[in-house]
């Protein structure tokens, strides 16, 4: 399977789960170009993204997107802000695509593949509460 195909089957773990009344992107800063990095690469990169999250003012809430089956999981970012803002941000941090959620649902939005948006459902059938 593609990187774009299995873009299209994540989950997202989140500990605050977001409404249908916010608009929002989701965005990893981990595995550059969809490269499988070293942890402490992707815990660096990570890191970069949120200082430069913070540094923007651009509100955000950690979440992870993993695979459906669980086995891979990426920590990524819900940010508040508009979606071409979003997918600048994934440009600069080398990221192929990000997820736009909007008025509830999900689509999946190129950065650097040349592929066309596509819409993926709706994000509450994608979203696995964790409590504390």
């Amino acid at each position: 399977m593609d990187l774009w195909e299995s873009y299209k089957t994540s989950v997202f773990l989140c500990h605050q789960p977001l409404g249908d009344h916010i608009n929002f992107a989701i965005i990893s800063a981990q595995n550059p170009h969809g490269d499988v990095k070293h942890h402490q690469l992707n815990m660096t990169l990570d890191c970069q993204f949120e200082t430069r999250l913070n540094t923007e003012n651009l509100p955000y809430r950690r979440l992870i997107g993993a695979s459906p089956d669980l086995s891979f999981r990426e920590q990524s970012w819900a940010v508040m802000c508009d979606k071409a803002k979003a997918v600048e941000l994934a440009r600069k941090f080398r990221q192929n695509a990000i997820y736009w959620v909007e008025a509830g649902e999900l689509y999946l939005v190129p950065a650097l593949f040349g592929n066309v948006e596509e819409h993926l459902g709706s994000y509450r059938s994608r979203q696995i509460y964790l409590a504390d």
